[in-house]
């Protein structure tokens, strides 16, 4: 066990400068509980905590020192000590965490499920971030890929039942880019469990190297490179799943399809790099899933909600599971390759990273 906290810090200024830092382990006070991080994935997705760190908030849930920051990650931990009667020591969890190897909450609302974290820096940031789940300390390997897979599910199911309240905006096709991120393949299966519903064609735009990665998957029903878009799409009504983030080839994809295009759902930032000009892309707006969670709350239920997005996902987990190999990274100088690697775009899809052991 390590004997002090080693955290991960990236420069919100430059997210390419990155380093680590050695504290001190935090102590528990009355009520408070500190969880000893096991482990925990690393996607695209936490590059769009990076990038969006100050714009939507992300980077509050783990302040350190200015002008770094602590991009959140999810992923397993086990309590290591605690002052809370309700939270006993050995008990493992699945929630969000920093990528460092502890964290200090302050459990409250209590459940056989699990808890919410109301530290005081916490408290008025969204609700779906600050709970923790109790898990079984067994290796199951469903559970194994929850770290990987559920946030980003979650968030693409919500999208998706969000484009079903719109009639998917009266449209006929549907792209999604970065097509071989997990969030898009999450979309991609939800839609094609549901083809038959809501008779919607499934297009997939992605880099030429992934193009068979998606075939052999299956869940689309055609797949094109970035570049062959006005040779392979035909010209009807669109709307157009963004997990890439590049606003040229957004407007290229307006231009060719003009009023054609329905609407754009801005939900990642894959190539954060590229140019973001979203405002002046008609019919383009963020998709910010705890708002959609808060509203999808009201309408289903929470327990509703949830069973019907764990159900989903574990199907897609059964799905996919034999494309996509978790892959395991220990050490300060693993994780930080790793970390560029996700900032040049440079990453197998058909693999799935999981952080243990930086020491």
């Amino acid at each position: 066990m390590s004997r002090s906290n080693i955290k991960f810090l990236v420069n919100k200024n430059d997210l390419l400068v990155a380093t680590f830092s050695n504290g001190e382990k935090p102590i528990a006070k009355k009520n408070e509980v500190i969880l000893k991080i096991e482990k925990y994935a690393f996607t695209s997705n936490n590059i769009t905590y990076a990038f969006m760190g100050n714009t939507l908030g992300y980077w509050k849930f783990f302040p350190t020192k200015e002008p770094y920051g602590i991009i959140p990650v999810w992923g397993f931990a086990n309590v290591m000590s605690s002052n809370h009667e309700n939270v006993l020591v050995g008990d493992r969890y699945y929630g969000y965490f920093p990528m460092s190897n502890y964290l200090k909450v302050c459990p409250k609302n209590m459940r056989s499920f699990g808890f919410v974290d109301v530290s005081n820096h916490r408290k008025h940031l969204p609700a779906v971030y600050n709970q923790y789940t109790k898990v079984s300390k067994n290796f199951d390997e469903i559970l194994e890929y929850h770290p990987t897979i559920k946030p980003l599910f979650l968030t693409s199911f919500l999208n998706y039942y969000f484009l079903k309240d719109e009639d998917f905006f009266d449209s006929d096709q549907i792209i999604l880019t970065s097509a071989s991120s997990k969030t898009a393949l999450s979309l991609a299966f939800l839609l094609k469990k549901n083809k038959a519903l809501d008779q919607k064609k499934i297009i997939g735009i992605t880099s030429k190297k992934n193009i068979n990665f998606l075939l052999k998957i299956g869940f689309y029903d055609t797949v094109i490179a970035y570049d062959s878009v006005e040779m392979e799409l035909n010209k009807s009504k669109l709307i157009v799943v963004d997990f890439a983030g590049n606003s040229d080839y957004l407007k290229k994809l307006y231009n060719y399809f003009g009023d054609l295009l329905k609407h754009v759902c801005l939900v990642g930032l894959a190539d954060w790099s590229s140019k973001m000009d979203f405002k002046s892309i008609p019919n383009s707006k963020f998709f910010f899933a705890p708002s959609h969670a808060e509203n999808r709350y009201k309408k289903m239920g929470v327990k509703e909600t949830m069973l019907l997005a764990d159900n989903l996902m574990k199907e897609f987990i059964m799905k996919i599971k034999n494309c996509l190999k978790l892959t395991y990274v220990e050490g300060r100088i693993e994780l930080h390759e790793l970390y560029l690697q996700f900032l040049k775009g440079k990453i197998d899809p058909s693999k799935a990273y999981i952080v243990q052991s930086v020491e």
